[in-house]
């Protein structure tokens, strides 16, 4: 028996290297995209280790084919064959145009997958979502200038209920407005990467990729700027990929958009009078005012320019501080991601928070397997258990139920 199961295994990992190289990727941009070593990846295409259920799963969304077909050992791979999205994937790779790497290739195709997985989930949901298929808002030929930009920023913000302050937590503010947020790897090199996407998907409505091998403050930066295509460009285009060095008119309005919807310039002379910076000189200055909106320094920066609050000679001084080691030093909290991102890191929070209640519901109904859910977000039995956990009670007859049915539910998944 484990001689046949060594065969076995060694045959599946010829079949994974094949997929691999039909798709033209590294095991690298595997390791990065499924959050695990390189090693771990040539195991499996050897021979040596098996893959979990959950990451036979993934592989099989990234490389665009069903799982039941990519374990089939017997059954030739497909070439060009139409798999589900895969219409999808053509339309960005060819927004794209072909300068992206594959990386970025492989990291599209990731949301592609993930987002028809996503609206498979919903439609077995008895509570309706309501997702923004189309957008509240429009923008007319000759519109485009800084005023106009400005206007439509603070509409948005209106819509949004944001007020002129920081906007917090944008991610939880856009997934509430029904627009769908997820982060996968697209590549650390943006001159050859993507730093995010637009895809108005035929089920979910807007949605939109965020590039996780970025720092905080460029994601926030992309959501924003991906948020400008799907209400101001998703009447024309169902789909746009940004990146380094686009800077036809739509990515030069969505820029201009963006910087505007995040950092208003009332809001901000507001905020530097209420912490006393009538102008700013020093990179402390700078950098108070960059954790408050939680953007990116270099944004902060150009904002500042912008409303007339940073001279231009400091502005060109300050450019070459080191930010992250100025906030530690004046006692804010550093993401890690700050100094170095790491795909492994994101589990949970790369998941729109929508995709997270609708994924914990179908697990506790039972209508959906623990190896399926594990396989669409893999996560490990112990994550898993833990997105499963009711919260604590103070031990009555509800709160005890929950525990128990949380008990099974936890055994379904370490027997999965």
């Amino acid at each position: 028996m484990e001689a046949k199961g060594g065969i076995i295994t060694t045959r599946l990992g010829a079949r994974l290297s094949a997929a691999r190289d039909a798709r033209r990727l590294s095991q690298d941009v595997i390791a990065d995209l499924l959050g695990v070593s390189r090693v771990l990846v040539s195991h499996w295409e050897h021979g040596q280790r098996r893959p979990t259920e959950q990451a036979l799963e993934r592989l099989a969304g990234i490389y665009g084919m069903p799982l039941s077909l990519l374990v089939d050992l017997d059954a030739p791979l497909p070439g060009s064959a139409r798999v589900p999205g895969a219409d999808l994937v053509a339309l960005l790779f060819r927004d794209a145009e072909s300068g992206i790497d594959e990386a970025a290739q492989a990291g599209l195709r990731d949301f592609v997958a993930f987002l028809d997985s996503y609206a498979d989930l919903v439609e077995q949901l008895d509570t309706p979502t309501y997702p923004l298929q189309q957008s509240p808002f429009s923008i007319r030929k000759g519109f485009i200038g800084r005023d106009d930009i400005r206007r439509k920023a603070e509409e948005v913000r209106d819509w949004l209920r944001l007020g002129l302050g920081p906007v917090g937590d944008l991610t939880g503010v856009l997934d509430d407005a029904g627009i769908t947020i997820y982060r996968t790897a697209l590549g650390e090199d943006l001159q050859r990467g993507i730093s995010g996407a637009f895809l108005n998907h035929p089920r979910l409505g807007m949605c939109i990729a965020v590039n996780l091998q970025t720092t905080p403050g460029r994601q926030v930066f992309t959501i924003a700027h991906e948020l400008a295509h799907a209400l101001y460009h998703s009447q024309r285009d169902s789909q746009v990929v940004s990146y380094w060095g686009r800077q036809d008119e739509k990515e030069r309005f969505a820029d201009a958009w963006a910087g505007e919807f995040l950092v208003p310039q009332e809001g901000l002379r507001r905020a530097s009078e209420s912490l006393g910076i009538k102008s700013v000189t020093t990179t402390d200055d700078a950098v108070h005012l960059q954790r408050l909106y939680g953007v990116s320094y270099g944004m902060m920066l150009v904002r500042l320019l912008q409303a007339k609050l940073l001279a231009p000679g400091a502005y060109e001084e300050l450019k070459g501080a080191r930010p992250v080691a100025v906030a530690s030093a004046l006692g804010y909290a550093v993401n890690p991601e700050e100094w170095r991102q790491d795909p492994a890191r994101w589990r949970l929070e790369r998941f729109p928070r929508r995709f997270i209640r609708a994924l914990t519901s179908v697990l506790r109904e039972g209508r959906v397997s623990p190896a399926s859910a594990a396989g669409l977000t893999g996560l490990t039995v112990d994550e898993m258990a833990e997105l499963m956990a009711p919260p604590s009670g103070d031990g009555d007859a509800s709160s005890v139920q929950e525990q128990r049915e949380f008990a099974g539910v936890r055994q379904r998944i370490a027997a999965a």
